[in-house]
């Protein structure tokens, strides 16, 4: 998925611990901070939700793109990992019912040595 959006900003995230996730949180209310006030929670916990699972589920480094557009009036947010793709089907546990909820669309792409898991918050 492309990013048309011309806000962007991204955030490498080389280990497992850093940046912590209090400093991760930080980073992004400050790109989000002129989206709307419930988009912008609902955004922040997708963001917490799918760089959460990658720091669990797969190898870092990281990569978290964030691109808002307030003329589409949404969020898009990416996040890469170093996690080979194992030809499975991906784990949709309770966290990722929630992201679903709050989504207007998520989705994963697959490749031989990596992923990305991206969604989309609208206002």
């Amino acid at each position: 998925m492309t990013l048309p959006f011309a806000d962007q900003a991204t955030l490498i995230i080389p280990t497992v611990g850093e940046p912590s996730p209090d400093d991760v949180r930080a980073w992004v209310q400050g790109i989000l901070a002129e989206v709307p006030n419930v988009p912008r929670l609902r955004a922040a916990f997708v963001i917490e939700e799918l760089l959460g699972n990658a720091r669990e589920h797969a190898r870092p480094p990281f990569v978290l793109r964030v691109a808002f557009d307030r003329t589409y009036r949404a969020v898009r947010v990416f996040v890469e990992d170093c996690a080979p793709h194992s030809g499975g089907a991906w784990r949709s546990g309770a966290g990722l019912a929630l992201v679903d909820g709050l989504c207007r669309g998520w989705g994963v792409e697959r490749r031989a040595s990596a992923k990305t898991v991206w969604a989309e918050v609208g206002w």
